[in-house]
């Protein structure tokens, strides 16, 4: 039975601690500038500069994923201005598990790791595709309860030996 409505999911960094890190780069950069005597203010707009910058990145990371019978389509904000597309057909099995982001990808983000490469923003739930040409990709998600019924009702075939 082919599903005729799809599951679409908008995920971004949601966590106060890239706030976090510019006050407290901040406060260290106060900190040095004042009671050890730099006279130079330049060191501290630079390095506030620079940790503001990194901060507004990561605040404007946002992963979009929609998911229909015909296949998967994404957009992981900013490194694509466009949507990408995977077809049904170019996938062998997929599941939604648990992943180790350190140990697996090195992290969140768009990664490259052994294990093929991921798509993620936070968490440690994703999608994972295998693929016929062996180069898997793991979507994250927020919602993973939701999207493996979904992959249900679009009778998406499961791993045999994930």
């Amino acid at each position: 039975m082919k599903a005729s409505t799809e599951y679409s999911e908008k995920q971004k960094v949601d966590t106060l601690w890239p706030l976090a890190l510019m006050a407290l780069t901040l406060m260290v950069n106060w900190y040095v500038y004042f009671r050890q005597g730099f006279t130079d203010i330049s060191y501290f707009y630079v390095s506030f500069g620079t940790v503001a910058l990194i901060c507004i990145f990561l605040l404007t990371l946002k992963l979009y994923t929609t998911i229909d019978n015909q296949g998967i389509s994404y957009r992981f904000f900013p490194f694509h201005f466009s949507w990408k597309k995977i077809k049904w057909s170019e996938v062998e099995a997929a599941e939604v598990r648990k992943y180790k982001p350190i140990s697996e990808y090195g992290g969140w983000g768009l990664r490259y790791g052994f294990k093929g490469k991921a798509y993620t923003v936070s968490g440690k739930t994703g999608l994972q595709l295998y693929m016929r040409a062996g180069k898997n990709i793991l979507f994250g998600t927020s919602r993973p309860e939701e999207l493996a019924d979904y992959l249900k009702t679009l009778g998406i075939p499961q791993p045999k030996n994930p």
